[in-house]
């Protein structure tokens, strides 16, 4: 049996020592700025889109934004939560036959995506991992 092997991303709920592995797929730059409850590390891609990766003191990554001219891989930047994302959108765009923003709300997972023609921005959370004093606002 054959598997590829894909680099260790810092994906939403994974591991904070891989964001220079993120910002090397993306060929961008890191910047990375320390905030009371967490610390964010945005990448800015070569094609100009931007990736935020909140993480937690310990290191968990709790939220990731981007905004940019294209929508980043969303199964890096998901991880494992990217299949209850994707069951959900799937669903979400047969009701509104794939039309306007995209608001995915499951236990344990919050998407918001929209966007078009080289304008596009979105967020992703767990609710329940959100550290102390961060709320669903803080995330931009």
């Amino acid at each position: 049996m054959l598997a590829l092997s894909l680099p260790a991303l810092a994906a939403l709920g994974g591991d904070v020592t891989s964001v220079h592995q993120d910002q090397a797929q993306m060929k961008g730059t890191l910047k990375s700025t320390q905030a009371t409850s967490y610390t964010l590390h945005e990448i800015k891609g070569a094609a100009g889109t931007v990736v935020r990766e909140y993480a937690s003191p310990d290191g968990e990554v709790f939220a990731v934004t981007w905004q940019g001219p294209a929508i980043p891989n969303l199964q890096q930047i998901l991880g494992s939560y990217f299949q209850t994302f994707s069951e959900a959108a799937q669903a979400q765009r047969a009701a509104h036959r794939g039309r306007g923003a995209l608001y995915v709300q499951q236990p344990g997972l919050v998407v918001e995506s929209t966007g078009h023609a080289r304008t596009y921005s979105g967020r992703a959370y767990d609710p329940g991992k959100l550290p102390q004093g961060v709320t669903a606002n803080d995330i931009r």
